[in-house]
């Protein structure tokens, strides 16, 4: 881990997760991980699990195909894991009490300056460039992936993720990053780099070896924002 995760880290995550969660129900033509049925069919499976289990069951199917959207241990870089593996001994979870709120929470159209707000993304945007489908972006900061977003959400001829990198250590922006891509429907994950040693063979494996521009705003990393600039030609 970057930095010693704290019981705020721990609740912002889960708060974001569940939104992700009710986004992917929300494109589900028979919801499946909330609701009446999901209820009932949790009663009869749950025997001695409780409410933070169910949470987490939950994270773990969705962390397969989306990735740091609902995998701790990809947001908080955990070491010494399975890639696959989304949580590891020190996670800690979440407690029932907490757990329930949460899965009570009114089932309202998740959005991403929501979620961008709770994960402490709190200003209004930053500048971005013209894109085409062509454009490649790296992008370095909550506020700028929040700004990048809309623009794609706005256009539907563009790929969150075929055309968008975002480099970031912050476990709350990667998160953001990856619930990003599950708002705006992508085909797949958010490509993620980490502004460390190794970045340039991160990011040719992830197919942005050449980039056309950054994005980056003033809550960016400082190696994450001048990682973003050098490969966005800034």
């Amino acid at each position: 881990m970057t930095s010693p995760l704290t019981p705020q880290d721990r609740a912002a995550f889960y708060g974001a997760a569940v939104l992700g969660l009710r986004a992917l129900d929300a494109r589900e033509t028979t919801p499946r991980r909330f609701g009446p049925d999901a209820e009932a069919r949790w009663t009869q499976f749950a025997g001695a699990l409780g409410a933070g289990d169910r949470i987490d069951i939950l994270l773990r199917d969705a962390a397969g195909t989306w990735g740091a959207a609902f995998s701790p241990s990809e947001c908080f870089g955990f070491f010494g894991l399975a890639d696959d593996e989304p949580f590891g001994p020190d996670w800690g979870g979440i407690d029932d009490h907490a757990a329930k709120r949460l899965l009570a929470e009114p089932d309202a159209p998740a959005t991403l300056e929501h979620i961008a707000y709770g994960l402490g993304v709190k200003t209004a945007g930053v500048p971005v460039p013209p894109i085409t489908p062509s454009t490649k972006l790296a992008v370095a900061g909550g506020t700028a992936i929040a700004s990048v977003a809309r623009v794609f959400a706005e256009d539907r001829a563009l790929s969150w993720t075929d055309q968008v990198v975002v480099v970031a250590d912050k476990a709350a922006w990667r998160q953001l990053a990856g619930l990003a891509a599950v708002l705006l429907g992508a085909r797949g994950r958010t490509a993620l780099v980490r502004p460390s040693e190794g970045a340039d063979s991160a990011l040719r494996a992830l197919g942005f070896a050449h980039l056309d521009a950054a994005v980056v705003s003033p809550d960016a990393e400082p190696l994450a924002a001048e990682l973003a600039r050098k490969v966005g030609g800034k």
